[in-house]
């Protein structure tokens, strides 16, 4: 299983009070998430803060990865909360993805939530949320909160780990992997060290 994460490259989003910037932000929560998910065995592939949408999307297509998360906190001028996550169309492995995700995040912030929707003509007829509609995998784009609010910019800033936790939780249940399955491969490298030390 390999997956890509694309936090924001949005360096010039600022956010309320020390809150930073959305690209900064973003980067600490994929930092965790990835960590979280390579315990599982899952490789990871990690856009850089420099490129474009494009790029991004011409890198993830040439990773050939399963999953393809992109990692975003919101903005509306200070007026909206909660959380809300992107797929390309209801009718696709990615609603499945947005659903599993946003299950999570919706328990953990402290507001009323605004649901999974799609990306396919965002912007208007033909316009769509790019990293949704031309990657070549089932793909979602999360954004956690508003940054812009001040009571949701206090609560990203303080429940960072529990954000992380959440995401990988969802991705965790749509590719059906639980608790077993790190005991299990954890059994395996261990009885493959003892066969390597033997044979040494």
């Amino acid at each position: 299983m390999k997956i890509y994460l694309s936090p924001s490259t949005q360096e010039n989003n600022i956010g309320a009070g020390t809150f930073g910037t959305e690209e900064e932000y973003c980067n600490i929560v994929a930092d965790k998430v990835q960590e979280l998910l390579e315990g599982y065995n899952i490789d990871i592939v990690r856009n850089q803060p420099i490129m474009s949408v494009e790029s991004i999307v011409s890198h993830s297509n040439a990773e050939k990865v399963n999953l393809h998360v992109a990692i975003h906190t919101n903005a509306n001028l200070g007026q909206s909360r909660g959380c809300e996550v992107f797929c390309y169309r209801f009718e696709s492995e990615g609603n499945q993805l947005a659903l599993s995700i946003y299950e999570r995040l919706a328990k953990l912030t402290p507001t009323a939530d605004r649901g999974v929707k799609e990306g396919m003509n965002f912007y208007g007829p033909g316009k769509h949320m790019y990293e949704l509609a031309y990657t070549d995998m089932p793909a979602v784009l999360i954004e956690i909160d508003f940054h812009d609010n001040i009571e949701s910019a206090r609560w990203l800033i303080r429940n960072t780990d529990k954000i992380a936790k959440g995401i990988v939780d969802g991705i965790l249940e749509h590719i059906g992997i639980n608790d077993d399955y790190i005991k299990k491969s954890e059994v395996i490298s261990i009885c493959e060290g003892i066969i390597n030390s033997m044979r040494g």
